[in-house]
């Protein structure tokens, strides 16, 4: 019988657990980018893939490279907000 308990237990613990996971909010969602804001970073990400396949750097470490260049870039532009 305590076993039995203990089992049930850990189930509606669980139900309780994932329940509360279902109610968190979204409250940090991005904001909307620009139609200038994603046609910059839309041009970044091209120019950032044609050097890494030039580099000739290959899956992952392009990932990586497209990552910090991408950042880089947008950094680096000269329109700041």
């Amino acid at each position: 019988m305590l076993r039995l308990t203990r089992v049930l237990f850990a189930v509606a613990f669980g139900l309780l657990m994932a329940a509360g996971l279902g109610f968190t909010s979204t409250a940090t969602a991005a904001p909307k980018l620009s139609d200038a804001d994603d046609a910059a970073i839309k041009n970044a990400i091209a120019s950032c893939k044609a050097e890494a396949k030039a580099k000739k750097i290959r899956f992952p470490a392009s990932r990586a490279f497209l990552r910090d260049c991408v950042t880089e870039t947008i950094r680096n532009s000269p329109t700041k907000r």
